[in-house]
């Protein structure tokens, strides 16, 4: 994997005086991290001109990449362009560009005037700077639509949160490692202290020290466990041969799955983080479920889609959470499609393997449609099963009356229909599983909002975006504003 480093600057008197939490340097670390580039160093300076310069210019010649946050505006203490400029020994001049910008925008009505037009200040860029125009993308408003600063390697970008992340995610095709390559993650929760697996942690630090990065992190206040191991490399396959050497090396029993806290936790954040209480009625609706059938009566209908990816992690929430000695594989149905997509294919393999540790087994069941035959056939071959869990969500065909428990129609196989997720928006699913890191789909960071076959499937166009070289590109799914807009890729 080709190294390609950042350093981010973050430009404030109020971070440091803790007036404000900078958020930015930690959305801009998962970010870039996700976009196989390495983050070397995060740099908090003040308002202070000859600061920020000579922090800018160690940046500039020691990363690859440089991203400042804040000091863009038209007051006083606003002073990044000036500082940036002054690290390449440059002097800040109306850019012609940017200020028609502000003009076309009514921001401005007379781009000669800078006292008459305070926001002009904004176009006193550093003389050799080129614009970065965001690109229009047909989900988006022009709320956060500014114009980014660069110079050399240098991004300058705003410091209000919302703006920042806009256009950070607006841009982040020019943040990607160049090589394309990117990082493998994995962690593991350890019910045993940090001395008590010492020796066999340094065993695999040893073992792979040539291809695996990782980290140990003791936990407080955790019900389940007492340290996290975290497990980074430039290959997945490295990942996975550390973490298997660790599984089987670890004391029997002591790799544990928090995923039933982890949710369970995040119930009581509900008001607090902006959850959606569809959470927590999920919930309810699965602990229901479970209740009134045994596990080993319910199946979990799973094709690798976002919302059913969803719901496996909250079942397998709910069954450690409520079913801790149950040691019994859980049955999953997968309807396979006539033109399945690769990725899907691979992602539901996977899956497989990551929930069938977290719940002693999954038991897999792969049946080639229609999913009324499906259905059918696991039903005959498994007659003891009474209930199957449906990733369904009330905006999906025919759903509209649908309740959270129903029976399959008459004329279908006889089953309970059970949809914890059934009053999920589309935003609300993409909430859960980012918030939880949970793995989905790679389609997904492709363009594609709804998956169906091979051959009647594409990109949302509502997600597409042409670049400076005019070629297309589409943002990943969990940007997109409109959920109703969520099916336009099915053809």
């Amino acid at each position: 994997m080709t190294s390609h480093t950042a350093g981010i600057i973050i430009i404030g008197d109020e971070i440091l005086k803790g007036q404000i939490i900078d958020t930015n340097s930690q959305f801009l670390c998962k970010r870039l991290h996700s976009l196989g580039i390495k983050v070397c160093k995060i740099s908090v300076v003040s308002d202070d001109v000859d600061e920020i310069a000579a922090e800018v210019a160690d940046f500039s010649q020691k990363y690859d990449k440089v991203i400042t946050s804040g000091g863009v505006g038209p007051t006083h203490d606003d002073v990044t362009y000036v500082g940036v400029a002054r690290a390449f020994r440059q002097n800040v001049q109306v850019n012609k560009e940017f200020a028609s910008w502000f003009l076309n925008v009514d921001i401005i009505n007379d781009i000669n005037d800078i006292e008459a037009n305070p926001a002009l200040k904004l176009a006193q860029i550093p003389q050799s700077s080129t614009l970065l125009i965001p690109v229009k993308k047909s989900h988006q408003s022009n709320t956060f639509s500014v114009p980014i600063v660069k110079i050399n390697n240098v991004y300058v970008f705003p410091g209000i949160p919302q703006y920042f992340e806009h256009m950070v995610n607006n841009l982040e095709h020019l943040l990607v490692n160049p090589s394309g390559d990117k990082f493998y993650n994995r962690e593991l929760y350890i019910n045993k202290g940090e001395l008590e697996i010492i020796s066999i942690l340094n065993s695999a630090v040893e073992k792979f020290k040539n291809s695996v990065v990782f980290g140990s992190y003791p936990e407080v206040g955790k019900e389940t466990y007492l340290t996290k191991i975290t497990l980074e490399s430039k290959t997945s396959d490295c990942v996975d041969e550390a973490e298997k050497y660790l599984q089987e090396n670890l004391p029997p029993g002591s790799v544990v799955a928090p995923m039933a806290e982890v949710i369970y936790g995040m119930l009581k954040e509900v008001p607090k983080k902006g959850l959606s209480s569809s959470v927590s009625t999920a919930v309810k609706v699965l602990e229901k479920c479970f209740e009134k059938y045994h596990p080993s009566e319910v199946f979990v209908s799973f094709n690798g889609g976002k919302d059913c990816t969803a719901l496996l992690h909250l079942t397998a929430a709910v069954l450690n959470k409520k079913f801790p000695a149950h040691h019994a594989p859980l049955q999953a149905l997968y309807i396979r499609k006539e033109d399945p997509f690769p990725e899907v294919e691979e992602f539901v393999n996977e899956s497989v393997v990551r929930y069938s540790f977290i719940l002693y087994n999954l038991n897999l069941k792969t049946i080639c449609g229609p999913i009324k035959h499906g259905l059918g056939v696991l039903l005959k071959e498994n007659p003891h099963l009474k209930a199957g869990l449906m990733g369904t969500r009330r905006t999906d065909p025919y759903s509209e009356t649908l309740k959270s428990f129903q029976m399959t129609d008459e004329s279908w196989p006889q089953v309970m229909r059970v949809c914890p997720i059934l009053d999920w928006s589309y935003q609300d699913v993409w909430k859960f599983l980012r918030d939880l890191s949970v793995p989905y789909c790679k389609l997904y960071d492709e363009g594609y909002t709804s998956l169906d076959g091979l051959n009647n499937t594409e990109p949302n166009p509502a997600l597409s975006y042409v670049d400076a070289n005019g070629v297309v590109h589409y943002s990943p799914a969990y940007t997109l504003k409109d959920g109703a807009t969520e099916r336009n890729g099915r053809l």
